[in-house]
């Protein structure tokens, strides 16, 4: 079965619709993000908003509901900025195997090689779904965070995942 997904950019004024996945994705993964559901539902709306800002977001809309959401943002630093970092990417589970998460990660890689040399990525080393999808789009495997995250029911280590773009013509060495 495959369903019709719009892809969109998510902007301040979407904030209510990615306040209401993100929450529903920590309450569905939380082994998967490095916030969690208590700490997410306290903030203010304002806070999503200012997210929306600071990355470029997209989001999966199914029937004009929103289904799938993941963000990138730039690294720190003035030599980081070449480096775009994947996040918060969730699908809800009755959206899952549509190819709403590969229509997400397209979306992103092409908005991320206008303005970065290579994304980065880190994934919880049991979720198989995801490193499949994140190899099948071309990013390799560098590394491992062992306990990377902690929670009530122990740790989880995270696969560290890069793609390198095409930096362009005028980034290349003469």
């Amino acid at each position: 079965m495959s369903l019709a997904f719009e892809i969109r950019r998510l902007a301040a004024g979407d904030a209510a619709d990615y306040r209401g996945i993100r929450l529903a994705a920590l309450a569905s993964a939380p082994e998967a993000f490095s916030s969690t559901y208590e700490i997410e539902a306290t903030r203010p709306p304002e806070a999503f908003a200012e997210r929306l800002e600071a990355s470029v977001v997209y989001a999966a809309y199914h029937q004009d509901r929103i289904v799938g959401v993941a963000g990138i943002a730039p690294r720190l630093g003035p030599k980081g900025r070449h480096r775009g970092f994947l996040w918060g990417m969730f699908v809800r589970p009755d959206a899952r195997r549509l190819g709403a998460a590969r229509l997400l990660l397209d979306a992103l890689l092409i908005a991320a090689s206008d303005r970065f040399e290579q994304v980065t990525l880190e994934v919880a080393a049991g979720n198989m779904a995801a490193l499949a999808l994140y190899e099948q789009s071309g990013f390799v495997r560098y590394g491992t965070a062992p306990r990377a995250l902690k929670s009530a029911s122990g740790y989880q280590d995270e696969i560290l995942m890069v793609k390198f773009l095409d930096p362009g013509p005028s980034s290349r060495p003469r």
